[in-house]
């Protein structure tokens, strides 16, 4: 049997989708089972066993190329299964003709409606592996309630996954990496604040700190380090592969509501994830890795959008202003007491 998964962007979503990605191998060991994604994503599966190909889509090709190239009579790519997890008119196009069968992702707009324009909060919701999961009928039963998964060099010589075989006790605080940025301003918690958190991992734990990012993240990365002492930059200097590694050197990593925290559960490090304009009922929460959420609870605003704004609609941005160094902090502790 011939299985395509589709998850072409953006870096997050790809990472979240590697537990379909190892669950479908579970249940279809001898099948081929490729991927498509786009080039800029494409070292997600780049040590990654459990694939046979990994095809790449070229987002900076107009709408147009694509459609001619799938709708090519000298087109011979064909699958039983395509497992669509994007579920837009890009992933929809390229699908077109190539599957017997076709199961898309349920992108639950009522869902999103209702919390954004109606603010209906739950405590209960599923995360997005989850949702990616239950796509495929039965898939379920394949569970092996292990998480993500980012593969490096090491694991692949290995032949095996090491972070699902790490034990994660007596967590301290010796060694943290901060991700401040994000592709939206609402998203960010202000640099000041990760300036003044710091300041206090420092003074109490003479922690060593660095700064991870893309290469857009690092004004504020840069603005960060030279409002603080010893903490180093490296923000758009390391490729995904090389953040992973330096990743799995960390006692704990700290990030906005970004694909870092996706980084940091695949590699079974202890994350804090702190969210401003939007919620934890989206989905995009740390799976299976210990971890903790900052949020403010105390406005009525949120969440005021799905994606993240350029500002806030309100003037004020309290979701974010409001969070202190000690919140984060005392989430970090939260997450080394469950340790203990």
């Amino acid at each position: 049997m011939k299985i395509l998964v589709i998850r072409i962007s953006s870096l997050g979503d790809v990472i979240l989708s590697t537990y379909v990605v190892r669950l479908l191998r579970n249940a279809f060991p001898e099948s081929q089972i490729d991927f498509l994604v786009a080039n800029q994503f494409a070292q997600v599966f780049k040590y990654n066993p459990r694939l046979n190909n990994v095809i790449e889509y070229d987002k900076t090709k107009p709408f147009y190329f694509h459609l001619f190239e799938t709708l090519s009579i000298n087109n011979p790519i064909h699958y039983d299964v395509i497992i669509d997890l994007q579920n837009n008119l890009r992933s929809r196009v390229y699908s077109l003709g190539k599957g017997t069968n076709i199961y898309r992702f349920n992108k639950r707009r009522f869902f999103k409606f209702k919390l954004v324009y109606l603010k209906k909060r739950t405590n209960v919701f599923l995360q997005i592996p989850i949702l990616y999961r239950d796509t495929i009928p039965n898939l379920n039963r394949f569970d092996d309630n292990l998480g993500l998964e980012l593969w490096t060099e090491k694991d692949f010589s290995r032949g095996e996954y090491l972070p699902h075989k790490k034990k994660l006790q007596n967590i301290n605080l010796g060694k943290i990496a901060i991700a401040p940025g994000s592709r939206h301003f609402t998203k960010s918690l202000p640099a000041r604040k990760f300036v003044d958190l710091i300041n206090l991992f420092q003074d109490r734990f003479n922690s060593q700190i660095i700064l991870l990012g893309g290469k857009e993240d690092f004004d504020v990365c840069d603005r960060i380090a030279r409002a603080t002492r010893g903490v180093e930059n490296l923000a758009g200097e390391t490729d995904l592969i090389r953040t992973v590694e330096l990743v799995d050197e960390m006692d704990m990593v700290i990030s906005n509501d970004s694909a870092m925290v996706h980084i940091a559960s695949a590699r079974k490090v202890p994350v804090v994830q702190i969210f401003g304009s939007t919620v934890p009922e989206f989905g995009f929460t740390p799976f299976r890795t210990p971890n903790a959420i900052v949020e403010n609870n105390e406005v009525d605003c949120r969440p005021c959008t799905h994606f993240g704004r350029a500002r806030c609609p309100k003037g004020h941005f309290k979701c974010m202003e409001d969070i202190t160094a000690e919140m984060i902090l005392s989430a970090l502790e939260r997450i080394i007491e469950q340790s203990i």
